[in-house]
Parts: C-alpha cells; structure tokens; sequence
C-alpha cells in the first residue's frame, strides 16, 4: 500500500460564521475522495470546537487551545471573518486574530502555513454599540492585513462553499501537485 501524506488544515474564526464552519468537513470530505485522493494526500480538518476540550490555563483558555491546534505546524489556515472579531486573549484582541499571527509569524519564518483568509460582506445592521465595536476590529483587521497576502471576499455560505472548493484545489495542485 502506498504512503499518503496528511496535511493539516486548521480553522479560525469567531462564532458568527459558524455555517462556514460547519460545511468544512463536507468540503474536506469531497477533496479527499477526489482531488487529494489522487495526490496520494489526506487532508485532516482540525478546529477548536472538535479538537479542544474543556480546562484551565494560567495563561488562560487560549493557552489549553494553542497546542491542540499546534498551528505552526500545520499546513494551511483557513480564516473567517464578517461581524465579530472575537474574545480577548492575554495577547491579542482575539483568539482569531492569535491563532492568525501564530500563523502569519510561521509562514513568514519557514513559508507555512498556506495562509486561506476570508471576509464575509453579508450585509449587517449592528444592534448594540457592542457590535458595532466588533465589526470595526473586523474592518479595522482587513485593512491592516499584511501586504504579502491576498485575502477574498464572499456573500453567503454558498458563495463561501464554492469559493473554498475551488480555492483549496488550486492550492493543491500547486504545491502538492507532483507528491511535493
């Protein structure tokens, strides 16, 4: 039997982009038996919310996430954003925009991850200055994204699902093209 590389996909975001989330599995699924299958490669799908369990840190919840995730290490990152920026970690203004520097510190040190980010622009009316403070970091993170990368926009969940599908097939076929 031959052997098959794994490459590790990481996600981040906030909550409010849960139905993106949530259709990932499906989208690896599909990959694995089409495209990756045929590249001898095994995309493994890891996320907080199915990889993490429940403790303490001193450093705080982030601190128990961050070597679960092991984010350095992994292959492609895959970012979400639209209205909400997140909570507040011991360093950063959110565990997203952490877990995005961890990445963007990587890929600048060694050339990975593959570094995938999306901005929601489904229109939104914020109810509570709360929101609205959200959503400024949100703007106020696109436009600070560093100049190296290329970030995409999407209007829905289906948009988004068409839009990564086809995004993460380019992406393989470039770098893992050959058993890279």
């Amino acid at each position: 039997m031959e052997q098959k590389r794994i490459l590790r996909v990481v996600v981040v975001s906030s909550n409010d982009v849960k139905p993106e989330r949530d259709i990932l599995p499906t989208i690896i699924d599909e990959l694995n038996r089409g495209i990756a299958a045929g590249k001898r490669l095994i995309l493994e799908l890891s996320r907080w919310e199915t990889d993490t369990y429940p403790g303490f840190h001193p450093e705080g919840p982030q601190a128990l996430i961050d070597p679960i995730l092991d984010i350095e290490n992994c292959d492609i990152l895959i970012g979400i954003f639209w209205k909400r920026f997140g909570t507040p970690t011991k360093d950063g203004q959110s565990g997203t925009e952490h877990e995005f520097q961890c990445a963007y510190e990587s890929w600048k040190k060694r050339g990975s991850p593959q570094i995938m980010f999306y901005f929601c622009q489904k229109p939104h009316t914020p109810q509570s200055v709360e929101e609205t403070q959200q959503w400024g970091k949100v703007i106020e993170f696109k436009k600070q994204f560093p100049p190296e990368g290329l970030s995409w926009n999407y209007k829905n969940k289906s948009e988004f699902e068409k839009l990564l599908r086809n995004h993460l097939t380019q992406l393989i076929r470039q770098n893992w093209g050959d058993g890279n």
